[in-house]
């Protein structure tokens, strides 16, 4: 398996979930010698075009907040990775969570995501960004309930 994979690309957003995922991915990868990468990905909100002015809109606080966050949601898988004496790479991207992941990784990496109950409304076993990212990825994807 050490050979098969080039990589373990692991997105997290802070959900227990993606948490569990992490944990499988860092457990993995130090049986293994892969390299782990954990990867949170900023989505900026949209802002309708009515604001012709884009100071009337806090858009750097907003997008300060959000690199906060995600500092601190990969700082906490740092932390359980070193808790099992494993080593990760930690990345920041910003764009739409599943098109972001999906070019961040390459054939022969192994994506490790958790899935996502969602509402009636939307899917119903996975989460959109999961299953996005489970049809389009052109490596091989472990969903993590």
């Amino acid at each position: 398996m050490a050979r098969e994979f080039g990589r373990i690309i692991v997105p997290v957003d802070g959900s227990n979930v993606s948490k569990k995922a992490a944990k499988k991915a860092i457990y993995l990868g130090k049986e293994t010698g892969i390299e782990v990468e954990i990867v949170h990905v900023i989505e900026m909100p949209y802002v309708p075009s009515v604001f012709e002015d884009a100071t009337e809109i806090p858009y750097q606080n907003v997008y300060d907040l959000l690199k906060q966050q995600a500092e601190l949601i990969l700082d906490d898988i740092e932390k359980m990775a070193k808790k099992e004496n494993a080593t990760i790479k930690r990345k920041i991207l910003e764009g739409h969570p599943a098109e972001e992941i999906i070019k961040e990784s390459k054939t022969n990496d192994l994506i490790i995501i958790g899935n996502k109950g969602m509402t009636a409304l939307e899917r119903i076993f996975l989460g959109s960004v999961t299953e996005n990212v489970t049809h389009h990825a052109t490596c091989p994807v472990m969903i993590v309930k």
